[in-house]
């Protein structure tokens, strides 16, 4: 009901206005003759009044200031209006008052009758109305109450459903995490392999290069050998035949002789070429005269030649003396 009063502002004011005018006219009327005291109905519609203001929304204040502005011309205007009415009826009163005492007796018992039965009206009214107010209390605060609970749950709903959403996302992350630990890993595992396979093929191609090269060198260096063992080959029966060719420059044939045997000089030279030592070896068929030529020719022949490469030089040289 409370909400429905607040939806009708208006409505609520026109209806305390009318209640208002009606109570006033009452007490008005009421002025000709005796009465009991009763409660008046300005303090009934300021409390009204009081709880639907403390119940309206701010919006209303404004409409509520004008009502009041309102209400207080209206009651000046029923104020100046009821003045007239009782001036009127006193001086009628005077006029009339032997003639209508007894009609006023009853009106008087008929109207404290009536008044006592609108008192009970206006009563039960206002009860009502109290009771209606505080049912409108009650199923609005029921109804906040509701709507908190309502909200509550929701709320809680809300929390729960985003802790849930919350939980999947950190299993999903955790999943990804994961994931992508795993591909991570056998990436790295895989280009560790990739490059151990790279290694290996690079080691086995430096072995093979290095084998091939070790191959080359030693074909290079038995070729070289060779090539050396030929070249010293041929410097070293050169340097013999310069030996033995100087040497034979300088024998002279001994006289008398008819036969010249072949003979095996040994020649023990110093560096230089200096004749050291001569001697001879096998030498059939030789005579003194004849190895003593060979002899001189030797050491008319020092310096001995020198070898084409140093390392063919000998300390002891054998060679066959054949002058023919």
């Amino acid at each position: 009901m409370l909400s429905e009063l607040r939806k009708h502002p208006r409505a609520l004011v026109v209806s305390l206005v009318f209640h208002a005018l009606v109570i006033g006219a009452m007490i008005i009327n009421f002025t000709f003759v005796d009465k009991p005291k009763t409660m008046k109905a300005g303090p009934v519609a300021k409390t009204v009044k009081a709880e639907v203001v403390d119940q309206q929304q701010l919006d209303a204040k404004t409409e509520q200031k004008q009502f009041e502005e309102k209400r207080k011309r209206e009651a000046l205007e029923a104020k100046k209006l009821a003045e007239k009415k009782k001036i009127e009826a006193e001086e009628k009163r005077q006029q009339e008052a032997k003639k209508k005492a007894e009609l006023k007796r009853k009106q008087e018992t008929e109207e404290k009758r009536k008044k006592e039965a609108e008192r009970k009206v206006a009563e039960k009214k206002k009860a009502e109305e109290k009771r209606k107010v505080e049912e409108a209390r009650v199923a609005e605060e029921k109804r906040k109450a509701e709507e908190k609970q309502k909200t509550e749950e929701k709320r809680k709903a809300e929390e729960k459903r985003k802790a849930e959403e919350a939980r999947i996302a950190e299993e999903k992350r955790k999943a990804e995490e994961a994931r992508i630990a795993e591909e991570k890993r056998k990436a790295e595992e895989k280009r560790k392999a990739e490059e151990e396979r790279k290694r290996k093929e690079a080691e086995e191609r430096r072995l093979a290069e290095e084998e091939q090269k070790r191959k080359e060198a030693e074909l290079k260096a038995k070729l070289l050998a060779e090539e050396n063992e030929r070249r010293l080959n041929s410097l070293r029966e050169a340097y013999k035949l310069a030996i033995f060719q100087k040497v034979k420059r300088n024998w002279i044939r001994p006289a008398g002789s008819e036969k010249i045997p072949e003979c095996w000089v040994r020649v023990l030279q110093g560096p230089g070429g200096i004749i050291l030592d001569v001697t001879f070896g096998t030498c059939k068929g030789s005579t003194a005269t004849y190895r003593a030529s060979i002899e001189n020719a030797v050491y008319k022949a020092e310096p001995l030649p020198k070898p084409g490469d140093p390392s063919l030089f000998e300390r002891e040289l054998n060679f066959n003396f054949r002058p023919e």
